[in-house]
């Protein structure tokens, strides 16, 4: 590129940069992810970005500017913008600290010696435009990311499969139970009783707040389900409201041991095994 603003990147880039990261500091908070982590927030993503960014500047001018997949540009702004998302950043932050680089690089084409072209101008916006556009797009690509790792993490802690006591499992069911969970508690406890090799299965519904046709139909089919492994279902803690709103839709567990609490539960499920809860008797030497 051979007009003003090529010239001014290629004599300057290193006082940009400079100034860049300066002005970075200065309008984002000392919290943000960008400016705590020295000497150049987040890593080595800001000089590589700048780079980048120049080069794309100093190409012939086009009608047109979009960064593909596979660039490297697009590459070091996502792992910026990755960085930004997993320490809880937003993308404001990336794009103000692009428009910073942007009103400097202006700036200083304006009051340099040679004023830039009109094409030189519209190519920066151009370029800036779909910066801009990728790291909202990759800024949203991250969070969603995110939140269907953090969805498949409070589904496995929200679906424990305990070993009680030897050859008795403790499944505690809390929330709503739709069918993406009610798939994965039944795997989750199929695979607990034949690793444990369980006689007894003690499933607590204390925690499931509505009781209706779709949660039995779920808690049917992972019943069946465990019984054909040999293990027998013990089921604590519905509510006086559940049981008679189980009754009026005519749902019945058959074979199905049902206590109140789960310390009844427990305590039959222990009897099942030929084992009891008793007092510790007084020994006196």
């Amino acid at each position: 590129m051979t007009n003003a603003l090529g010239h001014l990147l290629q004599d300057q880039r290193n006082t940009l940069f400079t100034a860049w990261l300066e002005q970075i500091r200065a309008m984002l908070p000392s919290s943000s992810s960008l400016t705590s982590t020295a000497p150049t927030p987040p890593g080595h993503h800001l000089r590589t970005i700048f780079d980048g960014i120049l080069d794309t500047l100093e190409q012939s001018p086009s009608e047109d500017f979009t960064l593909g997949a596979t660039d490297p540009l697009t590459d070091h702004l996502r792992q910026l913008v990755s960085d930004q998302a997993r320490h809880g950043g937003s993308a404001n932050e990336t794009i103000a600290m692009l428009l910073a680089l942007k009103r400097l690089i202006t700036a200083r084409s304006i009051t340099s010696g040679t004023p830039p072209e009109v094409d030189g101008l519209l190519w920066l916006d151009r370029i800036f435009d779909g910066l801009t556009l990728s790291t909202f797009d990759a800024f949203v690509e991250v969070r969603e990311q995110i939140i269907t790792q953090q969805s498949l993490s409070l589904l496995e802690l929200s679906t424990p499969v305990l070993r009680l006591w030897n050859r008795i499992l403790l499944l505690p069911l809390v929330g709503v139970i739709d069918t993406i969970r009610a798939r994965q508690v039944t795997e989750r406890l199929l695979e607990a009783i034949a690793h444990h090799e369980a006689r007894v299965t003690i499933i607590d519904l204390t925690g499931v707040p509505i009781l209706d046709t779709s949660v039995a139909q779920h808690l049917m089919k992972t019943i069946d389900a465990a019984r054909l492994l040999g293990t027998r279902i013990v089921m604590t803690g519905i509510s006086p409201e559940g049981a008679q709103t189980l009754t009026k839709l005519g749902i019945r567990f058959d074979d199905v041991l049902s206590r109140a609490t789960l310390r009844a539960g427990i305590a039959e499920a222990l009897q099942l095994i030929g084992l009891r809860i008793g007092p510790i008797e007084d020994r006196h030497p």
